[in-house]
């Protein structure tokens, strides 16, 4: 059995509300635009690479985000095969007795959705598993590592001319971090199902329930203050700077998202018959005004500390 690693491209619409997305719906999201894979002997020796582009018929026009990431445009794209005639030149690549490995749960859902889309149900390929999710596990990580991150632990550095976000490079950077884990066998307990995929209105702002607390300082001190989440994507700003006071019952401070930049944090407080204290919190993408007005307040706050 060999094992082959898979990495995809795709492209999305250039606008959700774009009239080729409002007639195709969810039923593709993205579109695949290129395959690469690398193929692994019995020694996990690289024996071959593949690079397949793919000339998307529905999203024609490449996300400027993409084009960046990707270096694939119409131009690169031009004459490239659609996407039943790739897949088929891929999967006769694979040839019979094989494993497909991702890195990462995102691989496999785009993949399924653009073979129910365009029909090529009839095209087999073996089962996908999770490189990603091993070697979490094998390294005791809290959070599913990217692979840029798994390369950096393991000490692989990137080749100048092999950039990212290219499906075969990706492809040959995933089995090399691959080739590092001491029971690549074990990949194969960690097989994947596609998941459904929809689009989602992105969300701009948090707002949280009050929480009570003994006190300001205790309201301060805690998680909720301390580590608040990205209303995009859910995961723990860094703070930057204390929480300064606005007003008496205000306080504000900025927080930073490594994906989607910084937010302005704003703590409201009310205190209660009882003498606990409520607190509510709300996160918002900061602008350059508000991050000037808390830098201000910050440097105020330190200012009066020193004297």
């Amino acid at each position: 059995m060999q094992y082959i690693i898979l990495d995809l491209e795709w492209n999305q619409p250039i606008s959700w509300q774009s009239p080729v997305y409002r007639q195709i719906g969810d039923r593709l999201i993205f579109e695949m635009i290129q395959i690469g894979a690398v193929k692994l002997d019995e020694n996990l020796q690289i024996a071959d690479s593949l690079s397949l582009p793919i000339a998307p018929t529905h999203y024609i026009q490449i996300h400027p985000r993409i084009r960046r990431m990707t270096g694939l445009g119409t131009e690169e794209l031009a004459g490239a095969p659609a996407f039943r005639e790739a897949l088929e030149e891929f999967a006769a690549w694979c040839g019979e007795d094989y494993v497909l490995l991702t890195w990462g749960c995102d691989d496999v859902s785009v993949l399924q959705q653009n073979i129910d889309f365009f029909e090529c149900g009839d095209i087999h390929l073996a089962p996908l598993c999770d490189i990603q999710k091993l070697f979490e596990k094998v390294h005791g990580l809290k959070d599913r590592p990217s692979l840029k991150s798994a390369m950096e632990l393991m000490g692989i550095a990137p080749e100048e001319d092999m950039a990212f976000h290219n499906a075969r490079n990706d492809a040959w950077y995933t089995a090399l971090v691959f080739r590092t884990l001491p029971d690549p066998a074990a990949v194969l307990e960690y097989a994947q199902t596609p998941r459904s995929l929809i689009h989602k209105p992105r969300k701009t702002r948090e707002k949280t329930p009050a929480a009570a607390f003994p006190s300001v300082v205790d309201a301060l001190d805690s998680d909720a203050a301390l580590k608040p989440t990205c209303p995009r994507c859910g995961r723990i700003l860094s703070l930057d700077g204390e929480y300064v006071l606005q007003s008496p019952d205000r306080y504000i401070t900025i927080g930073k998202c490594g994906s989607h930049g910084k937010m302005l944090l704003r703590l409201a407080f009310r205190t209660e018959e009882e003498g606990q204290v409520l607190m509510r919190r709300s996160v918002s993408p900061a602008n350059h005004s508000n991050i000037a007005y808390v830098h201000t307040k910050q440097f105020q706050a330190r200012q009066r500390e020193s004297r």
